[in-house]
C-alpha cells in the first residue's frame, strides 16, 4: 500500500486533513483540519442548545421525565434542528481532504 493510498485512508476514516499532514502537506492538512474543527464546534453549539432547551422543559414540568417520552421529545427537537452551514461546511472539509488525496494518488502513478 501506498503512502498516498494511507494518506486517503487517513482522510476518509479517521480525521480529514490528518493524511495530508501524513504525507508532510502541512499547509493543505492543517487547514482541513482548522476547518473540520471550526465546523463541528458550531454544530455541537447548536447541538448544546438543543440540549439545554431539553433539560428546561424537564425542570418546568412540560416534559415527563419517561424514557420514551424524553426519546420523542429529543428527536423531535433534533429534526427540526437546522444543520445549515456548519454541517455543509464539515461535509466539504471531509470532501476535499478525500478528493485532493485522490488527485495526490492519480499523480504519483
Amino acid at each position: 500500500m501506498t503512502k498516498e493510498m494511507k494518506a486517503l485512508l487517513l482522510n476518509t476514516f479517521v480525521c480529514p486533513g490528518g493524511g495530508h499532514l501524513a504525507l508532510n502537506r502541512k499547509i493543505m492538512g492543517w487547514a482541513i483540519l482548522a476547518i473540520t474543527a471550526v465546523s463541528l464546534a458550531l454544530l455541537m453549539t447548536d447541538i448544546m442548545a438543543v440540549s439545554q432547551q431539553v433539560a428546561d422543559d424537564i425542570l418546568a414540568g412540560k416534559v415527563p421525565l419517561d424514557l420514551t417520552a424524553l426519546a420523542t421529545e429529543v428527536h423531535q427537537r433534533t429534526m427540526a434542528m437546522d444543520l445549515g452551514y456548519a454541517f455543509w461546511l464539515l461535509v466539504a472539509a471531509w470532501a476535499v481532504g478525500v478528493l485532493d488525496s485522490i488527485r495526490l494518488i492519480v499523480s504519483a502513478k
